[in-house]
């Protein structure tokens, strides 16, 4: 960070000199290389107080795309440095946000603000001013930096940035203009890096972390595929489709979205990779490259006990509310696969695909004919040695399209689980 110590006197200071524009040239920079905003924000502060701007508080906040929360939050103070939250989403705004100085920004088309907290022309009319004014700040200058003419029009995309002063007179003129040559650097950072951390985002979210790394890395060309081994995790709902027609329709989908919680959590917590949900289940992978014996246990068995622990309390919870419940039937595999891009020319999937995965689909099947919530192949039973006492035969069954009889086991556990 090209912060100078010996600060110049601030009648110096002017928004074209060289110290500006080495700070303007630190944030093209920190674009270019995929700094985090974080880092950001604390270097970008600094670098003001380098500079001989008296800031106090700094922050910046911006819409993003996560399925967890709708924007991002970030806030520097001069002695704590960066603090980051996130903010879930809402189906209404919020009192504090309706309250917010950038709230009425938005609502009046006013993209640029200042307040003075202290003296003959202070205005303090929001909540948010008067406690920063109780904490000592004297200044404040907030400004909008939309994303292009669609952010202009639908107020979503853009940087919202607020500079906080306690020095007794507050800002000066100079101060104000060395911010606002410097903000539209600063939003065109914040975008460039922004939109990486969204890709991530959306990729993690739809085809999961590791085939989204693979993917941003450039693994997109049809037919790239290689071999893995691995244990492949099916599980389905029993009896979703009957209930299709029972449940009504505002309450379908939240209720499929709980028993796929309680399925494809246990799953990444325990290091395996959901690949895709199949309507009512899912199909997931443990990548056994570098692997023990003793992790397929201990990871992927461990996985599915956890699945169904998680879906009997789901069960208690929805029995108590008179609600109708369902249970998940899992089956554990193991073997070759091939792993990559499968699809058309212009919509690919990047999945496995393999005699192992269509044999754990066919083993699924058999779980209510068994009368098991749980069973494992022969093969995967035979590799899981540290599973041995756990687990029991429940005889040999037909694979449809198999010319073999495959014996398969399950757990010897509670009645609850069987």
């Amino acid at each position: 960070m090209p912060t100078d110590t010996a600060a110049a006197e601030i009648s110096d200071l002017r928004s074209d000199g060289p110290r500006v524009q080495a700070l303007s040239d630190w944030l093209v920079q920190q674009g270019l290389r995929g700094a985090t905003l974080d880092d950001v924000l604390a270097g970008f502060c600094e670098g003001l107080l380098g500079l001989g701007i008296p800031l106090w508080r700094g922050h910046i906040g911006m819409r993003t795309l996560h399925p967890s929360f709708e924007a991002l939050s970030f806030r520097w103070l001069r002695e704590e440095g960066v603090q980051r939250d996130a903010i879930a989403h809402t189906e209404s705004d919020s009192a504090t946000w309706q309250l917010s100085p950038f709230y009425h920004m938005l609502e009046t088309d006013n993209f640029a603000i200042r307040r003075r907290l202290v003296g003959s022309e202070a205005r303090v009319e929001f909540p948010l001013l008067e406690d920063f004014r109780d904490q000592g700040a004297t200044d404040y200058v907030a400004r909008i930096m939309p994303f292009g003419d669609s952010g202009i029009l639908e107020k979503r995309t853009g940087v919202l940035t607020s500079w906080t002063t306690d020095r007794p007179d507050g800002f000066r003129d100079e101060d104000i203009a060395v911010l606002d040559r410097l903000q539209p650097r600063l939003a065109l950072t914040i975008k460039t890096i922004l939109g990486e951390e969204i890709t991530r985002n959306v990729a993690d979210t739809y085809i999961g972390p590791e085939a989204g790394r693979r993917i941003l890395s450039g693994e997109i060309k049809r037919g790239d595929v290689e071999v893995i081994h691995a244990v492949i995790f099916f599980a389905d709902l029993r009896g979703f489709t009957a209930l299709t027609d029972q449940v009504p329709r505002d309450e379908l989908v939240p209720m499929l979205d709980d028993y796929l919680e309680c399925m494809a959590r246990p799953i990444v917590e325990h290091g395996g990779q959901v690949l895709k949900f199949l309507g009512d289940g899912l199909l997931a992978t443990f990548d056994l490259r570098d692997k023990t014996n003793d992790s397929i246990c201990r990871d992927t068995l461990d996985s599915a006990l956890q699945a169904l622990k998680l879906t009997d309390e789901l069960n208690s919870g929805r029995r108590a509310a008179g609600k109708p419940t369902m249970e998940i039937d899992v089956a554990l595999h193991l073997g070759d696969v091939l792993y990559g891009n499968v699809g058309a020319l212009d919509r690919l999937d990047f999945t496995v695909i393999g005699p192992a995965v269509n044999e754990a689909s066919r083993i699924e099947n058999l779980c209510d004919q068994i009368g098991r919530r749980l069973l494992v192949s022969d093969t995967f039973a035979a590799a899981a040695t540290q599973c041995t006492g756990r687990l029991v035969s429940v005889g040999k069954h037909q694979l449809r399209g198999l010319d073999r009889e495959q014996e398969l086991f399950s757990l010897d556990m509670p009645e609850t689980l069987s």
